[in-house]
């Protein structure tokens, strides 16, 4: 599942991302005359024509709703992008102030879109075939009504940098080359809410960290060799409980080197002696035996090229 916010400076692409992401991933993309023609006014929550009022003022939204018990325009604005984010698959809200609104929920990617005044007032100019100094008023203007819509609403700055999980300047991007870091990222924030939803149900520890810190030098070698094909990886997320003393205090657990995504598998590295390497292998097999569904591999080094060769003939 992902949640899109993108937040954008007219004349940056946003729009455009916003539409292209849309079509990458399946899904709708809730923009403000969305909400006006679908939250307001039509569906039975508000009176008729108080769309018009909504798309006139900013402040209209800090109005309490005729018979809703003290609930504002604004607190109806923000429940049903909500209920949207919670009940749809995949998600895109263009401005609105949703990068406040999804600024705390850990599966919510929100991007802020910008380009240099030179590069936006050239594209507005070309698109509205209207001189340069009117392209730039307009875009100005835009700008303006974005931060007072942001400002009044939720007081708070939309260029405000840690609102953001990413900044895309398209002075130099493309927009499909903007989508691509996008949906990364979606895919990355989503393995580690995985995992960190995992470890919650079957009593596991979340391993991780913002910077992967390789213990050993044949770490780092693999890492390269599954960055070198593409594959993804995760170095150390989860550590398995394996073994409770009678007080319930772990006595032994398990944290695999490796967790690669798309296949669903753990990697344990080792080039130790023998004896070692039986320890190991034990411990994979309580893991797999304690935790239904994870899978374990133990790899020795002269395996590595082996196991990649695999990995890359089923889409790696």
């Amino acid at each position: 599942m992902s949640i899109i916010t993108i937040s954008r400076q007219s004349g940056s692409l946003g729009d455009e991302l916003a539409n292209y992401l849309a079509g990458k991933l399946s899904c709708e993309v809730i923009t403000r005359s969305y909400a006006m023609e679908n939250f307001f006014g039509d569906d039975g929550e508000t009176e008729e024509g108080v769309s018009e009022k909504l798309a006139d003022s900013a402040k209209f939204f800090l109005s309490e709703i005729p018979g809703k018990n003290g609930i504002t325009y604004k607190d109806l604005l923000t429940q049903k992008i909500t209920e949207l984010a919670d009940s749809s698959e995949n998600l895109i809200v263009l401005g609105m102030g949703s990068c406040v609104m999804f600024k705390e929920r850990q599966d919510a990617v929100n991007i802020r879109v910008i380009a240099s005044m030179e590069t936006r007032k050239k594209r507005i100019a070309r698109r509205y075939n209207v001189t340069e100094e009117e392209a730039e008023s307009t875009a100005a203007i835009g700008d303006r009504k974005h931060k007072r819509f942001v400002s009044i609403l939720f007081e708070t700055d939309l260029a405000e940098a840690e609102l953001y999980d990413l900044t895309l300047n398209t002075d130099r991007l493309s927009v499909e080359e903007c989508a691509q870091s996008v949906l990364a990222l979606a895919e990355k924030k989503a393995d580690r809410i995985k995992i960190s939803d995992e470890t919650s149900k079957d009593d596991s520890i979340d391993h991780q960290t913002a910077v992967p810190v390789f213990k050993n030098e044949t770490e780092e070698e693999f890492a390269k060799i599954l960055d070198m094909y593409g594959i993804e990886w995760m170095y150390e997320p989860k550590t398995f409980p394996i073994e409770w003393d009678e007080d319930g205090n772990i006595k032994m657990a398990f944290s695999p080197d490796f967790y690669l995504p798309k296949f669903n598998l753990y990697l344990e590295l080792t080039t130790m002696e023998q004896k070692y390497v039986t320890k190991k292998n034990k411990k994979a097999r309580m893991v797999m035996d304690l935790y239904p569904g994870t899978n374990v591999r133990i790899v020795y080094k002269k395996d590595f090229q082996e196991l990649i060769e695999r990995l890359r003939s089923f889409g790696g």
